[in-house]
C-alpha cells in the first residue's frame, strides 16, 4: 500500500491545489469521497477493469457519479482513467483529508480509556494538545474496558500508550 500512497500524493496535491484556487474545498472532498466509495465497491471495480479502454472506464465512473461531479471532477476522473489509477482513489481521498487538515491546522485525536472523562478533563486535554501541536484538536473518545486503567492517545501518526494493560505486558516481558 505504500506504493499506492506514493502514486496518490501528486493527484491529491493537484486536487487540493485546485480546491484552494477555486474555493471548493468541501466540494472536492465530497467528490473524492464519492470516487473512493465507488471504486471500493467490487462490482464497480470489476466493471472498470473489464472496460475495453480507459475512456470507457472513465465514462462509466463519471456516469455513476454524474450528480456528484462538477466539470473539474469529471476532468479529474478522466486523468485518473488515462493513467489507469482508479485503484488509488481511496488513498487520494485520504491524502486529500490529510492535506486539508494540515492546511486548516487541525488534527484528529482519539483517546481510548477504560473509563469516561469529565467535560473539564477533556477540555484540559484538548487545550494542552492544541498548544503542543499548534492546531485545532478534534478529539474522539472510546471506552475499552480491557485496558484495566490508564489511557491510550492516538494523535496523527503518534501513539502515547499509558495504559495499565501495556505496563503489565511490558513488566511481564521484563521479568521473563
Amino acid at each position: 500500500m505504500a506504493e499506492n500512497l506514493t502514486v496518490a500524493r501528486p493527484y491529491a496535491q493537484a486536487a487540493f491545489d485546485t480546491a484552494l484556487e477555486t474555493d471548493k474545498i468541501d466540494a472536492w472532498q465530497n467528490m473524492l469521497y464519492a470516487m473512493s466509495l465507488a471504486v471500493s465497491n467490487e462490482y464497480v471495480m470489476d466493471a472498470i477493469k473489464v472496460a475495453p479502454n480507459s475512456k470507457v472506464a472513465s465514462d462509466s465512473l463519471i456516469s455513476l457519479l454524474q450528480y456528484v461531479l462538477d466539470e473539474s471532477g469529471i476532468n479529474f476522473v478522466k486523468i485518473i482513467g488515462e493513467n489507469n489509477r482508479f485503484e488509488v482513489l481511496p488513498e487520494i481521498y485520504e491524502e486529500y483529508l490529510r492535506l486539508r487538515a494540515n492546511h486548516e491546522k487541525s488534527l484528529d485525536a482519539t483517546l481510548i480509556s477504560a473509563r469516561s472523562f469529565s467535560d473539564s478533563e477533556i477540555k484540559t486535554l484538548k487545550d494542552k494538545l492544541a498548544s503542543v501541536y499548534n492546531s485545532k484538536i478534534n478529539l474522539s473518545l472510546e471506552i475499552d474496558e480491557t485496558l484495566i486503567g490508564g489511557a491510550v492517545l492516538k494523535i496523527g501518526d503518534k501513539v502515547i500508550d499509558a495504559s495499565v494493560k501495556t505496563s503489565l505486558v511490558n513488566l511481564l516481558s521484563t521479568l521473563k
